[in-house]
């Protein structure tokens, strides 16, 4: 039976889920209903995975496959990715920082918007449209459904807001 790093792996993804299980168990139902929900099956399916490795099964090649579902006709020009990755973590970079300084609710709001109308170039209307109901949509799950705390806007603490 040869150890593979998939192995490996899957037995540290086991210790870490189980872990966090693990700790949320002396919380409050509400706090930790969302480590157990994510943990539990992450548990599952590192157990299944460790099993099919000691077993020696692994994934069936076929002649020709590619690993993703579709192929791509052309290749990319390096210059091209180069720049989508850079416009792609700036965005998500940016987003972090909004949520760190505008707070949650209000960062996904505007980011939504400058995605949709920046980036995307979405007309107004559907840009507004589409951010009012990302906003409805947070606001009535997270905020009155569920009622999660979010952290309070570093820059508005800094003002006494």
């Amino acid at each position: 039976m040869k150890v593979r790093p998939q192995f490996f792996f899957s037995l540290v993804l086991l210790v870490f889920f189980a872990y966090f299980v693990w700790e949320a168990w002396e919380w409050r139902l509400q706090a930790r209903l969302y480590p157990w929900a994510i943990g539990i099956p992450m548990i599952v399916l590192a157990l299944v995975q460790i099993w099919l490795e000691l077993k020696g099964v692994s994934p069936v090649k076929t002649a020709g496959a590619t690993p993703v579902d579709f192929q791509f006709e052309k290749p990319v020009d390096p210059e091209l990715a180069r720049r989508r990755t850079v416009n792609i973590f700036a965005w998500i970079l940016g987003f972090f920082l909004a949520i760190w300084l505008l707070g949650f609710s209000l960062a996904i709001t505007l980011l939504l918007f400058f995605y949709l109308k920046v980036q995307s170039r979405e007309p107004w209307v559907l840009s507004i449209v589409l951010t009012a109901a990302g906003w409805l949509l947070f606001w009535g799950l997270f905020d009155r459904l569920l009622h999660l705390p979010f952290p309070e806007a570093q820059l508005f603490m800094w003002l006494g807001m």
